[in-house]
């Protein structure tokens, strides 16, 4: 259940978190929410077959190369060509994946302070942060999984750092007082 404060306004929200409560009337951002484009996606899918499809990005795939390598050649002409069938495409190592999200250093810091606040934020959260912060929710969704995998490494990792000092202190002690007990020993031997 969302905690709500009295005006109905939610209690986690990036401006209380910040304490920037000001309201901003008017253009708000346009929220990520693929899911409400099914249907754009159903319609264009009737359009044509998969193979030709596949076919019309490969010759879109194959042209781009060929812009790059006219480019490149312009930019640097003592320089040999790639070649066009090489198995590794020269723009991207893998076609299917989408480019790794940068983010900037305000933008870590205002996700850092979330963080701080709240490690689990909701949707309403994650979509006020993306309009804020002009990423995609689900950006955001993978920046709080991995932050919260990595808080938990590193507890994980200061537990074992603790379990290693005592373990050490308790070998030199258990050195310490053997070599006491066999000093008593001799002792009394005499």
């Amino acid at each position: 259940m969302a905690s709500t404060l009295a005006d109905g306004r939610p209690a986690f929200s990036i401006d209380r978190i910040l304490g920037l409560e000001l309201e901003r009337v008017g253009n708000r951002p346009k929220l990520h929410r693929p899911w409400t484009d099914i249907g754009a996606e159903k319609a264009s899918r009737g359009k044509g077959s998969c193979s030709q499809q596949h076919q019309k990005q490969q010759q879109q795939q194959q042209q781009h190369q060929q812009q790059q390598q006219q480019q490149q050649h312009q930019q640097h002409p003592h320089h040999p060509p790639q070649q066009m069938n090489s198995p590794r495409p020269t723009s991207n190592w893998y076609i299917g994946r989408r480019p790794r999200t940068a983010f900037t250093n305000s933008q870590v810091d205002v996700l850092e302070t979330v963080f701080r606040v709240n490690c689990y934020p909701g949707i309403q959260l994650r979509e006020q942060l993306a309009g804020r912060l002009d990423l995609d929710e689900d950006r955001i969704q993978i920046w709080f999984q991995n932050r919260r995998a990595k808080l938990r490494r590193s507890l994980r990792e200061t537990r074992l750092r603790r379990v290693q000092t005592a373990v050490a202190d308790l070998g030199v002690g258990g050195r310490v007082k053997a070599e006491r007990y066999q000093g008593a020993e001799k002792e009394e031997d005499r």
